[in-house]
């Protein structure tokens, strides 16, 4: 067995995978694929499981007459944009088969999923969905704690979060709800980025759920007269990643249920549901959970979109008083004890030092001359008009030791081709970051099909970060970008 220490081969192997492409579905249903002109392409080694046919026979076929007449309902209502769906239940396909269908449009032509049907039914009391909108952080997460019970009433799921994406790429688990039996919590604790790859995060953009009843069954093939795999994308039924099922299996957790939390078009984060056994959610419950998960999304993005205008009023009004306070003292270092105060309470600093031309002002924890001469000239030399360093330790090794440990820097040149440079700093915080496994744990290349594992434990894993600040957050660089620019109205 060998060893990798570098998180970039692991993150670049799982890119590269080609998800879509697998050739192959999950064992709870079966699938048919046509392409533009109504002739199957492929069908799953299954299929007969859902309709009596031989699979490989139906390529270069147009649908039997009897399948073309059940599937019709589902095709008639298909959309003609890619990723367009289309879902019909307890539909009779063969005289003694229920099956509930999806239909969606792939980039190559018509995904068709049949997967037989459960007679559940999933009764959602309007009353227990929220309506109303967070007003601050505590019934933001009042929200987050509440959708967690209330989809793991819904599905069945002993085990479900919310799972948010931070602005540094890692996840959180903000919200959890499970049962009594469900050993440890993974409240609070934080995964590495590379768990959830891009690729893997654009799939969850694109489709309303992502259900894997049972991580460790084995994969059913697609028949077809072509080496070209179809596009599934779209598909309900695409195979798990081998990379996938070793993480799942690390975790314990057999089943799985993933619904995006979309904040526009942006992935805000996931709502991720576990099982320690293998359970297969009929296609109605996961419409109803899909359903929740969007209005609570909704709910998201209307508190997150309330938010940004209450920070613009609030940035509106601070920098017309650093504003005033320039021109009252007709320049930068001249105002410096009377805007210092206000922008440490803007970004959450202790530390500033202005450069206008050759001449620095400072004031509170700052660096050294030296040291700021140093950060002036890579800013110059850099072709960024913005910096924001959450460990100056890391990022200028060569530094002397410094009173400080992240900055955000402004630079523009004035009207006289002078230069003018803002820096605010911030000093160290002693962070506990506390994660789902150690985030640094080597990835072991093994011989056999996995190829890749992830780390093997996701006990909690606590890192003493030093040398760092408080992150700078986009709220900071959106302020930063709007103090520059009355910068520039002033002095440019």
């Amino acid at each position: 067995m060998n060893v990798i220490s570098n998180h970039t081969d692991w993150t670049s192997q799982c890119e590269a995978e080609p998800l879509p492409y697998s050739n192959a579905i999950q064992a709870h249903g079966g699938l048919l694929h046509l392409n533009e002109a109504g002739l199957v392409t492929h069908a799953s080694a299954n299929l007969a499981q859902y309709y009596p046919c031989d699979p490989a026979s139906l390529c270069e076929h147009v649908l039997p007459e009897k399948l073309g007449a059940a599937l019709q309902p589902a095709l008639s209502t298909l959309g003609n944009h890619f990723g367009s769906r289309a879902e019909w239940f307890n539909v009779d396909v063969a005289g003694h088969t229920s099956v509930d269908i999806v239909a969606s449009r792939s980039s190559q032509g018509i995904v068709l999923e049949l997967c037989a049907h459960q007679q559940n039914h999933v009764r959602v009391p309007a009353h227990s969905v929220p309506m109303r909108t967070p007003s601050n952080a505590q019934s933001a997460q009042a929200l987050h704690q509440h959708i967690a019970g209330l989809l793991k009433d819904v599905t069945g799921f002993n085990r479900v979060m919310i799972y948010a994406f931070r602005e540094d790429g890692d996840g959180e688990v903000l919200a959890e709800a499970r049962n009594s039996n469900v050993y440890g919590s993974y409240l609070g604790l934080r995964f590495p980025a590379a768990d959830i790859p891009q690729i893997a995060r654009n799939l969850y953009k694109k489709n309303p759920w992502r259900l894997i009843p049972d991580s460790q069954a084995p994969t059913v093939p697609l028949l077809g007269h072509h080496a070209e795999p179809p596009d599934l994308t779209w598909s309900d039924l695409r195979s798990v990643s081998p990379v996938h099922q070793s993480y799942l299996a690390n975790m314990g957790v057999r089943a799985s249920l993933s619904l995006p939390i979309l904040v526009g078009t942006d992935l805000w984060g996931l709502v991720a549901c576990h099982h320690a056994e293998p359970r297969v959610v009929p296609l109605k419950i996961m419409r109803a959970a899909s359903h929740i998960t969007r209005h609570y999304a909704l709910l998201i993005s209307t508190w997150m979109a309330e938010s940004r205008m209450r920070l613009i009023d609030r940035l509106n009004h601070t920098l017309d008083m650093v504003c005033a306070s320039i021109v009252r003292h007709t320049d930068l270092v001249s105002a410096m004890p009377d805007i210092a105060p206000i922008l440490f309470d803007l970004f959450d600093a202790s530390g500033l030092a202005i450069r206008q031309g050759n001449v620095w002002a400072r004031t509170g924890d700052s660096p050294s001359l030296s040291a700021l001469e140093y950060l002036s000239a890579a800013l110059e030399l850099s072709t960024v008009n913005f910096a924001f360093v959450d460990s100056l330790y890391k990022t200028y090794p060569t530094l002397e030791e410094m009173p400080v440990a992240g900055a955000l820097a402004i630079k523009i040149r004035t009207r006289d081709d002078q230069c003018l440079q803002v820096w605010l700093f911030r000093v160290e915080l002693l962070q506990e970051v506390h994660w789902g496994g150690n985030p640094e744990k080597p990835v072991e290349l093994q011989s056999g099909r996995m190829g890749i594992a992830p780390r093997r434990s996701f006990e909690k894993w606590v890192e003493k970060r030093r040398n760092h600040c408080r992150q700078w957050m986009q709220e900071n660089q959106f302020a930063a970008k709007r103090l520059r620019q009355s910068l520039i109205d002033l002095f440019g």
